[in-house]
């Protein structure tokens, strides 16, 4: 009797002598509707993983790719303020869609190709530098050399890191009970800037002079680049902890903009060019109405944030970004509750 009376408050109809076999036609019918109802919505469910990015628009599409490109290179946590803004504006796009996957990708690829082409220059003479070695037989022979084997120095740890431990983080983070969490690490991101801005000045007090990227040993190098893995903690800037990871090893707000954002071009670019074959699924060829439009929006807001950001490192410092990243983290952490 116990489990008819369970299936009785499960489907909702009202506790008659159906356990006695005599339910009338009209229950049976009620139950097997609800039962049909279910089923119906159990298919409407499993449906929607498969269809192409439930419930993304193209506006949110555009404004997913504007703060990719605006967010990745300003130190304030691209990650993080998708999963935020994700959440305080109820945006209920499935992030785990595999059409969602090349998305992505492309707007990835974009705020690499921005990067790419704002140092367009700097990346020549550092393909120049890598022939250099070949022709030499040797790694390090001028500046130019010592600079661009400093970024390989810098890349490797968080390369590899990031290939072992990335898929792992976004699945724990996508869990909406550790959201508290994206907005603590948001507020961490804002004092490590606030920190690394309080050594600065007190470095500068000292009378410490200002170092450029090809002074750096390689360990340091390798150091700074290293603190990238920690954006792998959603609220975590990739640019904030090597911009911060920069001036404690030396370098000038500007020089160290520059070397964070040439670390993160390869690192960008190889978080795209791994899931590149998403883009040619045909599966895909169903947002490209969202995934073009969204792409250049990236593109365009990563070479502008790029181009005043480096203006902007040449006589500010961090305290900005880090309040708003502190304000930011703490105002979605009550809006939580």
């Amino acid at each position: 009797m116990r489990p008819i009376r369970m299936m009785h408050r499960v489907f909702g109809c009202a506790e008659t002598t159906w356990y006695r076999g005599t339910a009338p036609k009209i229950e049976e019918k009620q139950m097997l509707g609800q039962v049909a109802l279910i089923a119906g919505h159990t298919h409407a469910v499993a449906a929607s993983a498969v269809a192409p990015v439930h419930h993304l628009t193209l506006l949110q599409a555009i404004a997913l790719g504007f703060l990719q490109g605006v967010s990745e290179l300003f130190p304030i946590s691209s990650l993080g303020h998708i999963i935020i803004i994700k959440h305080l504006l109820h945006w209920h796009f499935n992030a785990h869609n595999k059409n969602f996957l090349s998305f992505v990708v492309a707007l990835h690829l974009a705020t690499a190709a921005a990067l790419l082409l704002y140092f367009r220059k700097q990346w020549l003479v550092v393909i120049k530098a890598y022939l250099g070695s070949i022709k030499h037989k040797k790694l390090v022979y001028d500046r130019e050399s010592k600079f661009a084997w400093l970024l390989v120095a810098g890349t490797i740890v968080v390369g590899l890191v990031g290939l072992v431990f990335e898929k792992k983080f976004k699945l724990f983070f996508d869990n909406p009970h550790y959201y508290w969490m994206v907005c603590v690490f948001l507020m961490a991101n804002g004092l490590v800037m606030l920190a690394g801005d309080w050594l600065k000045k007190k470095s500068d007090r000292r009378g410490a002079q200002n170092k450029t990227t090809e002074d750096l040993t390689f360990p340091v190098g390798a150091a700074v680049g290293a603190a990238q893995t920690f954006a792998l903690f959603p609220g975590i800037s990739r640019s904030g902890v090597a911009i911060v990871g920069g001036i404690l090893a030396g370098l000038s707000y500007e020089e160290a903009c520059r070397f964070a954002f040439m670390l993160a071009t390869p690192v960008i670019a190889a978080a795209g060019l791994l899931k590149v074959p998403a883009l040619f699924k045909h599966s895909a060829h169903a947002i490209l109405g969202l995934t073009i439009p969204a792409a250049i929006a990236a593109g365009l807001a990563a070479y502008l944030s790029t181009a005043f950001l480096m203006k902007y490192f040449e006589t500010r410092k961090l305290w900005p970004f880090a309040i708003y990243c502190i304000a930011l983290g703490g105002i979605a952490l009550i809006l939580a509750r």
